[in-house]
């Protein structure tokens, strides 16, 4: 039987493939993996045999259907098949992040995702920032800062080491030569970039960015019973709480995505269903970023 890691990359693929319509759509035709791979009949045989030679419980043949389909006894042989892997393929086919033939989607269920305004992004500017990324250098920067003190743009060296997105927005996380600190920079204020030169900071210098914070998230104790129940449930709490470990550089963005920086609402604890439990240590490593 052949396992999953001697088989070559190009075939892998499309027994991954063969897996995911399995798994998610309940079966599949020879005439699918022709029809995403361009491979003749003859190879989209082959490649189903050599997933039943790896998976043998996972399918079986349905004459009535005319195509095979996944055994109740099915357990995956080469992909994630999380429920949020999934919904990351429905949200790209649905947003048209992916082209229809890149797409491992079939039929689907009716989906919408909330349209929101995206920031503009500079490709050139991008590909300055990644290549100074990757090769350890730092390049100067156009920004424009919100800082009421800076209404000016500003050329700024930046020395960057990775790039963050916060759940809405993208940054570059860098070296500022002007500030002599560590500080996050927003891709779409970045108008221009000039001279790539020596690196001036190093990712292994930035403590903020290395050191780790556990954050301890329980429901908001103000609710009731089967309302804390709901929550933990949701989260996948155990025993009514979870531990996140976050970057201290991204605890400020971590507080604003699950709204524990929002005041209680007198009355109203569902507004505010998470709260921290070791929120006094939380500020203190907040101000200390």
């Amino acid at each position: 039987m052949p396992s999953a890691e001697k088989i070559r990359w190009g075939a892998e693929r499309r027994l991954e493939f063969i897996e995911f319509r399995l798994y998610w759509e309940g079966g599949i035709r020879r005439a699918d993996i022709t029809e995403k791979f361009g491979v003749s009949v003859p190879q989209a045989s082959a490649d189903i045999g050599a997933y039943q030679l790896t998976a043998p419980s996972n399918l079986v043949y349905d004459a009535s259907e005319k195509r095979y389909v996944s055994t109740p006894d099915f357990r995956p042989v080469f992909l994630d098949l999380s429920a949020e892997s999934y919904l990351v393929h429905l949200r790209d086919a649905a947003e048209d992040r992916v082209r229809l033939v890149d797409s491992w989607l079939g039929s689907t269920p009716s989906v919408a995702v909330m349209p929101l305004p995206s920031r503009r992004v500079k490709s050139d500017v991008l590909r300055s920032l990644v290549t100074a990324i990757r090769e350890t250098r730092s390049v100067e920067v156009l920004y424009q800062s919100m800082n009421k003190e800076n209404t000016e743009k500003t050329w700024r060296r930046l020395s960057p080491h990775s790039l963050v997105n916060d759940g809405a927005r993208w940054h570059v996380r860098a070296y500022c030569s002007k500030a002599s600190a560590y500080r996050d920079f927003l891709l779409s204020r970045c108008e221009e970039a000039k001279n790539i030169g020596p690196a001036e900071g190093f990712v292994v210098d930035d403590k903020s960015w290395n050191e780790l914070f556990e954050v301890l998230i329980c429901p908001n104790p103000k609710l009731t019973e089967f309302q804390k129940k709901g929550i933990a449930e949701d989260y996948g709490m155990i025993d009514g709480k979870m531990s996140i470990r976050v970057r201290k550089a991204l605890l400020f963005y971590f507080e604003k995505i699950l709204r524990l920086d929002v005041p209680e609402i007198e009355g109203k604890p569902a507004a505010t269903p998470l709260r921290m439990m070791n929120g006094e240590e939380f500020r203190k490593a907040l101000q200390d970023v």
